[in-house]
């Protein structure tokens, strides 16, 4: 028998739509499979049933109590999204950060605040501090939420912050900033990095060619590039270049959303 859910608990979901489906993923809230990654699809056709599509596969591997609250979480892809890193060389705190950030969105984006979302991240340097902000037009966020209807989604994430999440969970490690990595799938072409200074994003709204997008990342970013990952939807790979194939059977964009603000990182033997 699984673990029985009580009532009031929350499972994080994330949720990725394609030409075809819905995509979902989540993670069982028990010792012996919270680790394990859980997977369905539900036709583009029937929104209306995602949640009771979900219930059902998730009353496979857990018993459930009603009522479930399931926190959804998606993402945009990065030619919706702008970005930007600063170093600073003193720390901030939250009021100061947010400051800093509408400082620089006033002066960079032709674009009133109200008229933006916006978020920020933060990493402890050893003498500073980098601060990444991300904007998108709320027109083209709530573009984006309105095609999960019936679904009440409040956590808009970055198609590349899930992708790094998703390669780091199946490495099991946190990646090198020597490392390039490349997603490719139906709907777009996605190559990136983060480094100590910035996060490194090149990208395409469809399946652009890999050696030509490549070659624009290695022109454009001027830096060493140790080691490729590469994840393509598809076999038919055409790169010139040499590198390491990801595969994985749970979709990596969802998968990487249904770890947003948990430490994968702190559980070392996963199966």
């Amino acid at each position: 028998m699984g673990k029985l859910i009580k009532k009031n608990t929350t499972i994080q979901v994330g949720i990725w739509i394609t030409k075809q489906y819905f995509e979902l993923v989540w993670f069982a809230q028990d010792k012996m499979t919270e680790n394990t990654p859980h997977f369905c699809r539900v036709n583009i056709d029937t929104p209306n049933s995602i949640q009771a599509t979900l219930v059902e596969h998730m009353s496979n591997h857990i018993n459930i109590q009603r009522p479930l609250e399931i926190k959804w979480v998606t993402a945009m892809l990065p030619h919706k999204v702008w970005s930007k890193s600063i170093i600073l060389p003193h720390h901030l705190n939250e009021n100061e950060c947010d400051h800093q950030c509408r400082y620089i969105l006033e002066n960079e984006l032709p674009i009133a605040l109200d008229e933006l979302w916006f978020d920020y991240m933060t990493t402890p340097l050893k003498q500073g501090l980098r601060l990444d902000i991300f904007a998108v037009r709320k027109a083209v966020g709530q573009t984006r939420l309105i095609q999960f209807l019936p679904l009440n989604i409040k956590t808009l994430d970055t198609a590349v912050h899930c992708l790094y999440r998703a390669f780091g969970y199946l490495f099991k490690t946190t990646p090198s900033s020597n490392d390039l990595f490349i997603y490719q799938d139906q709907q777009s072409t996605i190559l990136f990095r983060q480094t100590l200074q910035e996060w490194q994003i090149l990208s395409s709204p469809n399946q652009t060619n890999l050696t030509e997008l490549y070659q624009q990342f290695v022109q454009r970013y001027e830096q060493n590039i140790d080691n490729i990952l590469l994840y393509c939807e598809t076999n038919n790979i055409q790169f010139h270049q040499p590198y390491q194939q990801v595969t994985s059977d749970i979709p990596l964009i969802p998968l990487g959303a249904a770890l947003w603000q948990k430490d994968w990182q702190q559980n070392e033997n996963r199966t």
